[in-house]
């Protein structure tokens, strides 16, 4: 958002024949608003690039358990994960008595 103070048709005001109290207290409530407006971008942009920040933490931590996971699968299909072939063996010798 362009922070560059514009030309707003409130500026006009200064051409009527008011209090110039009056206008003061009018111009000081819109820079008030314009304050708040700025922090309110800024708030955004921190919110904005946080968000982007998580995400790409995000893709990277799914990137990283989707290759353990290929890598595992590679091991066990190739019969190199030890672990599991434990597994997989004490389980049939269970079913068949052989083991308690």
């Amino acid at each position: 958002m362009d922070n560059d103070k514009q030309v707003l048709a409130t500026d006009e005001l200064t051409t009527l024949p008011l209090d110039h109290d009056w206008y003061q207290k009018l111009a000081s409530n819109f820079e008030v608003l314009q304050q708040y407006l700025n922090k309110f971008d800024e708030l955004a942009d921190e919110v904005n690039s946080n968000q982007s920040q998580q995400s790409a933490d995000l893709d990277k931590k799914l990137t990283d358990m989707q290759q353990q996971m290929n890598d595992k699968i590679n091991r066990i299909t190739m019969g190199t994960d030890e672990d599991t072939i434990r597994l997989v063996v004490t389980a049939i010798l269970q079913e068949q008595g052989v083991i308690k």
